[in-house]
C-alpha cells in the first residue's frame, strides 16, 4: 500500500493534480474501511471527474492486477464509486469481474459492501450498471451453492456466511427463502437426508418445517426426499465412472442385495441391467 501510495505522488508531481492527489492521500489516511461515516472527504473528492480518470489509470499502470487483499486498496475504490463517469466505472468492474473470476471471496465482499454503502440512498445511479452486473453474478454462484454435488461440475467459492453478508448488502439479493435454505441444507449434508435432519439445519421444530414444506412444495417431506432419492440413484448410474457399490453405499445401502431389490421395485431392473441400459441408449 505505502508503494502505491509513493507511485501515486511520484507521478502527480508531473500533472495538474498534485495538490488534489495530496488531498487524496490526506484523506485515505482517515478513511475508516469499517465506518462508512468517515468517507465523505471521498465523495468531494470523486466529483473531480478528470483527476479521478487519471487517478484510475495510474493505479492500473502500477497495479495491473487488483491486490489480494482488497482492504489494502479499498479506498482508491470507494473513491472510483463515488465518481460519476464510465472509464470509471470500467474500473470499477473490471475489479469486481477480476475478484469473481480468480474466486476471490474477499474481494468480492469487498466490493459489494463499498457498493452498497456508497449508494444506500440511490444517489449514484451510474452505479445501477455495477449493482445489475454484481447482482447476475452472485444469483449464478448461489445457484451453484444450492445444486447437489453430484449435478454441478464445479463448486461456489462463496459460503453461508458469505451469502448471509450479501444479502445485507444487496437489497434484491435474498437467498435464503424457505425453499432456498432447504436445497442448501441437503446440499451441505454428506450423508442422505432424513427430514428431521433438514429442520434441524433449517433450525426449525420437526412439526412446524413439515407443514411450512409441504406448503412450499406440495408434497410432504418423505415424499419429497423419495423422489429426490430416486433421481440421485438414476443420475450417478448414468455416470460410469462411479461404481455400484459406491452408489449403493452413497444412497443408503448397507447390501448389494437390498439396492438391488431397490432398483428392481422403482425402476423395473436390477442397477447393473439399468447401467448397461443407460450406455446403449
Amino acid at each position: 500500500m505505502r508503494r502505491l501510495y509513493a507511485n501515486l505522488e511520484r507521478e502527480s508531481l508531473s500533472s495538474e493534480w498534485d495538490d488534489w492527489q495530496k488531498h487524496v492521500l490526506a484523506s485515505a489516511e482517515r478513511v475508516e474501511f469499517s465506518d462508512a461515516g468517515t468517507w465523505g472527504p471521498l465523495a468531494a473528492l470523486g466529483k473531480n471527474i478528470p483527476a479521478v480518470r487519471w487517478l484510475t489509470r495510474q493505479i492500473r499502470c502500477s497495479h495491473p492486477v487488483p491486490p489480494e487483499h482488497p482492504r489494502e486498496e479499498s479506498v482508491f475504490y470507494m473513491l472510483a464509486a463515488f465518481c460519476a463517469d464510465n472509464s470509471v466505472l470500467g474500473y470499477l468492474i473490471d475489479t469486481w469481474q477480476y475478484y469473481c473470476r480468480t474466486r476471490n471471496s474477499r474481494g468480492v465482499l469487498s466490493c459489494a459492501r463499498i457498493l452498497s454503502l456508497v449508494n444506500r440512498h440511490g444517489e449514484y445511479p451510474h452505479l445501477n450498471a455495477l449493482y445489475n452486473l454484481v447482482m447476475g453474478d452472485m444469483l449464478r454462484e448461489y445457484r451453484l451453492y444450492v445444486t447437489p454435488a453430484d449435478r454441478r461440475s464445479v463448486s461456489s467459492f462463496l459460503t453461508d456466511r458469505d451469502f448471509h453478508l450479501l444479502e445485507k448488502y444487496l437489497p434484491d439479493f435474498r437467498p435464503f427463502g424457505f425453499r432456498e435454505r432447504v436445497l442448501a441444507a441437503q446440499n451441505k449434508m454428506t450423508h442422505l437426508p432424513t427430514g428431521e435432519a433438514l429442520a434441524r439445519e433449517c433450525c426449525m421444530s420437526g412439526s412446524v418445517f413439515r407443514k411450512r414444506f409441504k406448503q412450499e412444495f406440495g408434497l410432504p417431506v418423505s415424499e419429497w426426499l423419495r423422489r429426490q432419492r430416486r433421481e440421485r440413484i438414476e443420475r450417478m448410474l448414468r455416470d460410469p465412472g462411479i461404481p455400484l457399490g459406491e452408489v449403493a453405499e452413497r444412497n443408503g445401502f448397507n447390501m448389494s442385495s437390498t439396492f438391488s431389490d431397490y432398483c428392481r421395485r422403482n425402476f423395473g431392473m436390477p442397477p447393473g441391467r439399468m447401467r448397461k441400459s443407460f450406455g446403449e441408449s
